[in-house]
């Protein structure tokens, strides 16, 4: 009888010990990888913008673009505002100005150079390396003799 429970109470040290053990190695393990802890992504979409398109004097068609951008959430924790209106706004400028890109002329290695004077542009007026990448969602051109109305 004493036997039996002597191999019960071991089987149950032995047990708790490694459950112990495995718990104790998965939280070495979650804050051994500092950097990764350290850099925390979000994903953020933002509304969809029309720029009109000019040429020659004159409006030539509009230009619907949809972005998604990814955010440093520890270093926008530092802003007190929405770092969507600052790239909307620079999307806005950028397409209409057309200074990078020719719009009505366009090619496809404009598409990362237009992510990237994004991504750049914005983190410049914030003063902080908040916007870590620009994706484009949606770049759509619509002709003014396609239109409705």
């Amino acid at each position: 009888m004493i036997k039996l429970l002597a191999t019960g109470l071991w089987a149950s040290v032995v047990t708790l010990g490694a459950v112990f053990g495995v718990l104790e190695w998965q939280k070495n393990a979650q804050t051994g990888d500092g950097a990764q802890a350290e850099l925390k992504i979000e994903e953020y979409r933002t509304k969809a913008i029309n720029v009109p398109i000019i040429g020659n004097g004159a409006i030539q068609g509009y230009m619907v673009a949809q972005f998604v951008f990814t955010v440093d959430v520890t270093a926008m924790r530092k802003l007190a505002i929405d770092p969507e209106i600052y790239v909307l706004d620079e999307a806005f400028k950028t397409i209409y100005a057309g200074e990078q890109i020719n719009f009505q002329n366009m090619k496809k290695q404009d598409l990362p150079a237009l992510a990237k004077a994004l991504a750049d542009n914005v983190n410049g007026r914030l003063g902080l390396p908040i916007v870590q990448e620009v994706l484009i969602d949606q770049l759509s051109y619509i002709p003014k003799n396609e239109m409705r109305g």
